[in-house]
């Protein structure tokens, strides 16, 4: 008796503590599929906008943002259906009736003087909303993939809303890729290439006049050898063949952004997205350990495009950074990509090549007709005036197999 009555005082718990458990379930799962259908409706809107500013657009710059708009947000709403499709749920296929008044509205305006500003005001419109629905995800979300796409668009909106939260602002097509303000790795660069210069210097002076002492002689010689490798002991240069890089037609790639870098033996570290600043930098991340996931671009997993990830190579506040080993990585080493929804994808290093950081290839930003992967830090001479380096160092890696 005894027992039936503690069986049943049981059950009355556990199914106590389900009936409590799954409300809250139900709330963070729906928060999610509610987040993605509003985004979801806001990128439909700003491509369509986006659109109609191609054709109707009064200015350039309304015209010029309007397709980079449009080619931004159709990458969101990939991202988004990825994750749907991960959660198993479908997306609302068209913008909301309030939405396609708006649109409505702004069409009525095609052809006159106010279009242009009608336009800026809907897109900013549209951006603070999916501002405050990011906000609300990443407060309140249960679905890492889903949290991670929504932390990839804060970035993309926040760059976007620099473009038209004011009076209408061209974006740059190839952001600098600031990456390292410490100089201590090309100072140590120069101070190995000093002492090499020494040793040759005494190496010579040991070997000179005659007779030489068989001590003397291994002396020079020596000094001479280490000398000669000091001196040409700087980075190795430009090896392997670059992935296809010519840009490609497709712009919706459909994949989860990435949270985390492994290169054994080299880099183990998290990875954030960024976008560009009103300057036209990389917003690489401020902690020297962390790397920064070029949001606008492709996610690991893509069919097309290149993951753009940038590092500090050294900072001056805490010396070496996240990817200051990067020009010691060999050609061949084997690279892991994890997205947000816990999968890994594998790649590996197959060419290295060093540009001037205005001269970066405008392919790594705006896709591929291949994917592919791309680490980038900075290198080459450093300005001590202007705190910044020179050049920037790329990794091209390709996809071991599909993930």
């Amino acid at each position: 008796m005894v027992a039936a009555r503690l069986s049943a005082f049981l059950l009355l718990v556990v199914a106590g503590v389900l009936g409590t458990a799954q409300p809250g379930f139900a709330s963070t799962t729906q928060q999610d599929v509610g987040y993605l259908n509003a985004a979801h409706q806001i990128n439909l809107t700003i491509i369509q906008a986006g659109q109609a500013a191609k054709t109707h657009g009064k200015s350039s710059c309304v015209r010029r943002v309007g397709a980079q708009l449009e080619r931004d947000h159709r990458r969101l709403a990939a991202q988004e259906l990825k994750a749907a499709s991960q959660l198993g749920v479908g997306l609302v296929p068209i913008p909301s009736q309030e939405q396609r008044q708006k649109l409505n509205a702004l069409a009525a305006k095609a052809g006159t003087s106010g279009y242009d500003a009608a336009w800026l005001a809907l897109q900013r419109q549209e951006h603070r909303q999916y501002q405050t629905a990011i906000s609300s995800e990443l407060a309140r979300g249960h679905e890492a993939a889903v949290k991670s796409v929504a932390k990839g668009a804060q970035s993309v909106i926040q760059m976007h809303l620099q473009m038209v939260g004011g009076p209408c602002r061209v974006g740059t097509d190839s952001p600098r890729v600031p990456t390292g303000d410490g100089g201590q790795m090309a100072d140590a660069q120069r101070i190995r290439s000093q002492a090499g210069l020494v040793l040759v210097g005494l190496g010579v002076l040991l070997l000179a006049g005659k007779p030489i002492r068989a001590r003397r002689h291994l002396l020079g010689l020596a000094a001479s050898v280490i000398g000669v490798a000091l001196v040409f002991a700087g980075p190795p240069g430009d090896a392997g063949k670059v992935p296809e890089g010519r840009p490609s037609a497709a712009e919706r790639e459909a994949a989860i952004p990435p949270v985390r870098l492994t290169l054994p033996g080299f880099v183990n570290a998290p990875v954030e997205p960024v976008a560009t600043a009103r300057d036209g930098q990389l917003q690489v991340p401020k902690s020297p350990a962390g790397v920064g996931w070029w949001a606008a671009g492709a996610a690991p997993g893509s069919t097309a495009g290149t993951v753009l990830l940038a590092g500090h190579v050294d900072t001056a506040q805490y010396r070496r950074g996240v990817f200051a080993a990067l020009s010691t990585v060999p050609l061949g080493t084997n690279v892991t990509v994890t997205t947000g929804d816990g999968r890994p994808h594998r790649y590996q290093i197959v060419a290295r090549r060093t540009y001037r950081q205005e001269a970066l290839p405008t392919d790594l930003f705006h896709g591929s007709s291949q994917p592919r992967l791309a680490l980038v830090t900075c290198t080459g001479p450093y300005n001590h005036e202007t705190h910044h380096y020179t050049q920037n160092l790329v990794l091209y890696a390709i996809p071991l197999a599909r993930s």
